[in-house]
């Protein structure tokens, strides 16, 4: 949420020495963390001697003390977690993968410095946000404790209809202040209660270069039908960035700097904007099924296809249309908002697998299509998948012998209906699933 615009010089440069001081204060905790190697699971076994020597170097208050050692210990956390997760993959490659991953070294909070402001956790002890009563043009505003014992200053803030909704729902835990290019932004954390709705069925998501979503819905004691599998394409938000490219590469070609300047962020924006359609139209579907979503993530996808792998076009694709980190978040968040349990698990292998026999001797006939070499299965790849990641969450994998046929291996399924006798059922302790 942006800070107002009207802003005063005099509460702007009040805003400017707080995050410094801060941002300082952090500096100084992070430092004594890599000089003496504490352990940041607790709260890093400071000193009373060190905290009260940082006190004297910031002239901070014991409060925002606290919460710098607070995000200091934050940062050292992530950085260890980062690490470990790096020399596990550094430890399974070779060659080259090898060589790209040792210039992908995570690095050491601070370690280019102080060189950006770090943004601080404020709580109710330091700033609250509040409802403006004074100012009619303002709706909100934020109160914040300032260097000077007991004085605060007020900053209006500027927000959309969106963020009052979302305000309206929950309640405020805590905020940050960020400062992106000039201009602070103040990002709130909020806190929601949520009815805790039954599960009753589960849908599986395939996230795909070409294909935004696939996704299968698994009931109980249901087979699955023809409406139960379904496909969100992105060639809306492809016809649209194309065309957004060209006007782009015609500005350039014309040295037009200053609309250029404008549109610096467009497509950024346009893709996330059809990301959050898709997700809105996912978690909906949950919504009213009342379904838990089971969301693959495909790690390590895009490191995997390194340069000089032999395969450029993969790779270009990969690259510029598969942002599925940005994909999972949305749909994470869109569907925590309804009430809706999300869980992301690792996708390794749930494209090659048959569903129906589980076999891993397949055959990707072309970018659509999987063959079974032991059942004789032909299905649509990103259906196979999202069927696998779903299914993963009952008692017994699914499993099913080889029908009449084959699955159209495009956007929709089987057409020719398969007898009810062909396929097998697998259970839970408590349902039982029956699928064609």
């Amino acid at each position: 949420m942006p800070v107002h615009h009207a802003l005063t010089k005099r509460k702007l440069s009040v805003l400017d020495r707080l995050t410094g001081r801060l941002s300082y204060c952090v500096w100084l905790f992070s430092g004594l963390i890599d000089e003496r190697h504490l352990d940041v699971r607790g709260y890093g076994d400071f000193t009373k001697d060190d905290i009260a020597r940082i006190k004297k170097l910031t002239k901070l208050s014991s409060v925002f003390v606290q919460q710098c050692r607070d995000q200091a210990l934050w940062n050292w956390r992530s950085y260890h977690a980062q690490r470990n997760e790096w020399e596990r993959l550094s430890a399974l490659a070779k060659g080259n993968r090898k060589e790209i991953l040792l210039k992908r070294e995570p690095g050491k909070p601070f370690h280019r410095g102080l060189t950006k402001k770090v943004p601080v956790r404020f709580d109710t002890r330091t700033g609250i946000v509040e409802t403006s009563k004074s100012m009619r043009l303002i709706p909100l505003v934020l109160r914040l404790s300032t260097l000077r014992q007991g004085a605060r200053v007020t900053i209006p803030l500027s927000p959309a209809k969106y963020h009052l909704d979302l305000l309206r729902k929950g309640r405020v835990v805590d905020f940050q202040l960020v400062k992106h290019e000039g201009r602070y932004y103040a990002h709130i954390c909020v806190k929601y209660d949520l009815p805790n709705v039954p599960i009753q069925a589960v849908r599986g998501v395939d996230l795909g270069a070409r294909r935004a979503f696939a996704t299968v819905l698994l009931k109980p004691d249901t087979p699955m039908r023809r409406e139960d599998l379904s496909i969100l394409t992105d060639g809306e938000k492809r016809h649209r960035l194309y065309r957004l490219n060209h006007r782009i590469s015609q500005l350039q070609q014309a040295r037009k700097w200053e609309p250029l300047r404008r549109l610096r962020h467009k497509r950024r924006n346009v893709a996330a904007y059809f990301d959050r359609l898709d997700a809105i139209r996912i978690a909906r579907m949950a919504e009213q099924e009342h379904s838990l979503v089971t969301v693959g993530y495909p790690r390590n996808v895009k490191y995997d296809n390194y340069r000089g792998n032999g395969k450029p076009y993969l790779r270009r694709t990969l690259q510029q249309h598969f942002p599925y980190g940005q994909r999972i978040r949305f749909l994470y968040e869109e569907c925590a908002e309804r009430g809706v349990r999300t869980i992301v698990m690792l996708e390794a292998w749930t494209s090659k697998q048959c569903h129906r026999c589980g076999s891993m001797h397949t055959r990707r006939v072309n970018q659509s299509q999987l063959r079974c070499l032991s059942c004789g299965l032909s299905y649509n790849a990103d259906w196979n998948a999202a069927i696998n990641i779903g299914s993963s969450f009952f008692a017994k994998r699914m499993s099913r012998r080889a029908s009449e046929g084959s699955a159209q291996t495009g956007n929709e399924p089987v057409q020719k209906p398969v007898s009810p006798e062909v396929g097998n059922r697998f259970s839970t302790a408590s349902n039982t699933f029956l699928c064609p």
